[in-house]
């Protein structure tokens, strides 16, 4: 997966950095929010038709979001709430920059455009919920070809170069819309047959009995 070759080979990078802001004692807390306030800065450059500019601060928004982690994990820190918190805004960072796309298409009157990016927050939105009830019931779900680091690649490739061809948002949009699904599929598939699985062996069981 992306994610897991990222860390990989980013920790050389990203470890520094979250070293000073370890050194000037800002926790990850205030890096998470510092990410989305980032992200609303770039859903407000795409919203007045600065686009490039929107893609530059999404992708430095995204550098707080890689260091939050970082950081947290150089300070040792594993609460429930840091965990919650950062999901949340990652939601919501991911939601306001697809509005910001679905009102430019809205303005333009391509009302189809807008439909594709309703779909494409809703399939991102599922993808993490996926997840969020696997875990719930003791299964570790993160499986998928559309997880938030590949639907960031694509946003991020859609705002820096949708200057150079209109239609990459939308298709940008498309492709989150079919990976994001394919990845909601393959994490129902993972827990329908990780709880089939368990209900055989505790029917087998009874059996024994």
């Amino acid at each position: 997966m992306i994610t897991e070759w990222g860390r990989r080979n980013l920790k050389v990078i990203l470890e520094p950095i979250a070293g000073v802001f370890r050194a000037l004692h800002i926790t990850p807390n205030v890096i998470t929010l510092l990410g989305f306030l980032l992200n609303v800065v770039a859903a407000y450059l795409i919203v007045i038709d600065q686009v490039f500019w929107g893609g530059v601060v999404f992708l430095v928004a995204a550098g707080a979001d890689a260091i939050d982690g970082t950081l947290a994990r150089q300070l040792g820190i594993r609460n429930k709430f840091g965990a919650f918190w950062d999901s949340t805004l990652d939601r919501l960072s991911e939601s306001i920059i697809i509005m910001a796309i679905a009102y430019r298409f809205a303005v333009a009157g391509e009302v189809m455009a807008v439909m594709i990016a309703f779909l494409a927050l809703v399939a991102s939105f599922l993808v993490s919920y996926t997840r969020s009830r696997g875990e719930g019931i003791g299964i570790d779900v993160k499986v998928g070809v559309g997880t938030r680091v590949e639907r960031f690649i694509i946003m991020a490739v859609a705002l820096l170069f949708s200057g150079f061809y209109e239609n990459l948002l939308l298709i940008a949009l498309l492709l989150i819309v079919i990976l994001a699904g394919i990845t909601v599929l393959q994490r129902m598939w993972v827990v329908y047959k990780v709880t089939h699985e368990t209900s055989s062996e505790e029917s087998g069981a009874d059996e024994v009995k």
